[in-house]
């Protein structure tokens, strides 16, 4: 086909313009697309001609969209359009801008589409702030799906998937109904062409008697009809593939199976304030023939669909106990639905459950249907107004990530992984490297660059915005102090070794004060980090031990001078099979007594804290604190005999046991009480009892004896 008859079919498709400068403006921007084309190869030159003619005839024809919208089509394929001079010339400004953004589409990624359709949805949102750009791209991928057979067939499956995941759900949301069907059955046409083809056969197959039992099933409606003074219109339609295929997945049903081939609309031709008794009348008429299924009426005539969508649905038994679908509505229900001016689309109100892309989306619904034939391209006419304080990034392999206005790589980083994040030492953005706090737009493609030396530091939190970020850094940053704590406490305690001190925990205590720590884990980080000198600490310990030394005048003048030491019968626990302490605070969570295997555990501000093994806390410690895990077990001549234990007492409401209990325990058995709180109920009872005991077999004798008192029925042990 040559230019001329491009031309003239282009025309023709322009039935809603009229103004005579807006046609000319088509004109000029043909002769500018072809002029523009003179040093192209012919081939691609007649190929770009072709696509760019179709593209514009599908938005004047199907879709009658202002001349802007037609200009912009025909001139944005021409070689070098964002930087061509001669556009300055000759079109204004609004028009390049559509040709910069409908470009930006072009380069999305769309590798990993079908997985992330809604975000792509909303980055599609970001980065258009005007409502023509997305038609033209509509536009465009209808033209694509048309031409696609021209291409190799594993293309045609990711155009295709593309198409259904992205496309498909765009055009059904802005309510252009036709073109979302079209898409979606020449996408199920390439994507699953046996499936497809299958389907289509057997509909073939079926068709004479799906036919004939229409014919049977209208019959005696009409024949009722008649006898009404309704003006009304029946027509029969058999569902599209896609739909009868999505029906055969999520009933997990056969061909054969789905019952509801084709549907029977009847419209009648009612003035608007007669609609509803007229479709309801018809509806009476028809269940008096057929009998209806009440479970599948569906009345969105007195409550349209959120979309605006109207009309009564009845599912009756037809003709050979087949199930036949029946719509009612009026001649202005069936034209809002088969325009797609209701169909499909949220527009009248915005459900609590609405995405951010509908709400977006149902903006520009209301923009769109405000244009008209006549109407001019006004900047803020066509304008979406953009809510969306986010922004949409791509990684190499396709994936889209959605994060906050200002991310930076950093950012981005830890959105991918953790380990990603903690070792990011910059990234390459659409192929150029940045730092750390480079800040992101929509569309950048970006691969992190790591290093295995990396690791976070406290300038990072002044990098990252987003709070996984922020919160991943501060938790890196206090495992490497918990990490470096470690390793100085066991530095410390060598030293300790080789000096002979015996009671390190003294010894750690007179430490933290020389050095005005905050706690003892301060202290090990600093010897960790070599902000005190290990070196010294010989020295310092023993000028704090000589100033605590007796004064010459006393007996012990004369004695060599010496650190001293804490022998081991004064400690609680050993940690670690050679220290011991003697200051020591066992957790609340599970009260360990002497007797019960232990543990120890570095807390952040309280030093090391005895658990038992079976501690309900125990698991989450060792997964994830493993490095401030200590080994510990109790001093063989500890003289401490003083441990708080919590035992449950179940059992029946007799009068006086509680007095049992009570003397029972500070009697026989020794145990001092702390606290008892006793509840009954229905003649049971259940009670806390907090005491004294001396270690794990005291405690066990105590929960054996009160075990042997009539009506106690339980004793356990808690945490």
């Amino acid at each position: 086909m040559d230019a001329a008859c491009y031309y003239r079919q282009l025309l023709k498709s322009c039935k809603h313009i009229t103004n005579a400068d807006e046609l000319k403006e088509i004109r000029i921007a043909f002769d500018f697309l072809v002029s523009g084309l003179v040093e192209t190869e012919p081939f691609i030159a007649a190929e770009r001609l072709h696509r760019a003619c179709s593209i514009a005839t599908i938005l004047a024809g199907e879709m009658e969209l202002p001349v802007s919208c037609i200009v912009a089509a025909l001139i944005k394929d021409v070689p070098d359009t964002e930087n061509n001079s001669a556009i300055r010339d000759v079109f204004d400004r609004d028009i390049l801008g559509l040709i910069v953004q409908l470009n930006k589409i072009a380069g999305l990624h769309t590798e990993r589409i079908s997985i992330q359709a809604e975000n792509f949805i909303q980055l599609l949102l970001a980065l258009t702030n005007d409502i023509r750009v997305i038609l033209i791209g509509l536009a465009d991928r209808l033209f694509l799906m048309r031409s696609i057979s021209n291409l190799p067939e594993a293309l045609q499956r990711k155009i295709s998937s593309e198409t259904i995941n992205l496309y498909t759900p765009l055009a059904h949301r802005l309510g252009l109904y036709k073109i979302k069907a079209e898409l979606e059955e020449l996408a199920m046409q390439h994507a699953y062409p046996l499936i497809y083809r299958s389907i289509v056969s057997k509909i073939e197959q079926t068709k004479l008697a799906q036919e004939n039992l229409i014919r049977e099933f209208i019959q005696p409606i009409e024949q009722e009809l008649r006898k009404t003074k309704l003006s009304f219109e029946i027509k029969s339609r058999t569902k599209s593939i896609p739909s009868i295929w999505n029906k055969m997945k999520n009933q997990n049903v056969d061909f054969e199976q789905v019952y509801d081939l084709f549907a029977i609309r009847i419209i009648t031709n009612s003035a608007q304030q007669d609609e509803k008794r007229d479709c309801w009348e018809i509806y009476s008429l028809v269940t008096n023939i057929y009998k209806p299924n009440a479970s599948r009426m569906r009345d969105w005539i007195s409550a349209p669909k959120s979309s605006g969508y109207e009309s009564l649905h009845a599912t009756v038994i037809g003709p050979q106990e087949k199930w036949i679908e029946v719509q009612i509505r009026s001649k202005r229900m069936d034209e809002d639905a088969e325009k797609g001016q209701a169909a499909h689309w949220k527009y009248k109100s915005a459900p609590a459950n609405e995405s951010e892309a509908d709400q977006r989306l149902r903006n520009i619904r209301a923009k769109l249907e405000s244009y008209t034939a006549t109407e001019g391209d006004a900047e803020s006419e066509t304008q979406i107004q953009h809510s969306d304080n986010n922004v949409y990034i791509f990684t190499p392999q396709g994936d889209l990530k959605k994060l906050p206005f200002g991310a930076t790589v950093l950012d981005f980083a830890f959105e991918i992984h953790t380990d990603v994040g903690s070792r990011c030492t910059g990234a390459k953005v659409n192929k150029s490297f940045v730092p750390l706090k480079h800040v992101l737009k929509t569309g950048d493609m970006v691969e992190i660059i790591t290093s295995k030396t990396q690791r976070p530091s406290k300038d990072w939190l002044n990098i990252a915005i987003t709070n996984k970020a922020k919160n991943k850094i501060k938790r890196h940053l206090k495992e490497d102090e918990f990490s470096q704590a470690d390793t100085g406490r066991d530095i410390l305690l060598r030293k300790f070794a080789q000096l002979k001190i015996n009671n390190a925990d003294e010894a750690i205590h007179k430490l933290v004060d020389y050095y005005k720590a905050d706690n003892s884990l301060d202290l090990f980080h600093d010897i960790a980090t070599e902000k005190i000198d290990i070196q010294k600490i010989k020295d310092i310990l023993s000028s704090i031990f000589n100033s605590e030394e007796p004064k010459p005048h006393q007996k012990a003048a004369n004695k060599k001078q010496k650190t001293p030491t804490i022998t081991a019968s004064k400690a609680i626990v050993i940690v670690n099979e050679e220290t011991p302490l003697s200051d020591v605070k066992l957790a609340k969570c599970c009260h360990p007594v002497m007797g019960d295997g232990i543990f120890g555990f570095v807390t952040v501000t309280e030093g090391i804290k005895i658990h038992r093994h079976d501690c309900t806390n125990a698991r989450e410690m060792h997964n994830r604190y493993s490095y401030r895990i200590v080994k510990a077990r109790w001093a063989d001549n500890m003289e401490m005999s003083n441990f708080l234990a919590t035992i449950k007492v179940t059992g029946i409401d007799s009068v006086g046991i509680l007095s049992t209990i009570t003397s029972t325990l500070s009697g026989e058995l020794n145990a001092n009480t702390r606290s008892i709180n006793i509840e009954s109920k229905k003649g049971k009872f259940e009670g806390m009892i907090t005491l004294n005991v001396s270690g794990r077999n005291h405690l066990e004798m105590i929960i054996a004896r009160l075990q042997k008192i009539k009506d106690i029925t339980r004793v356990i042990r808690i945490n």
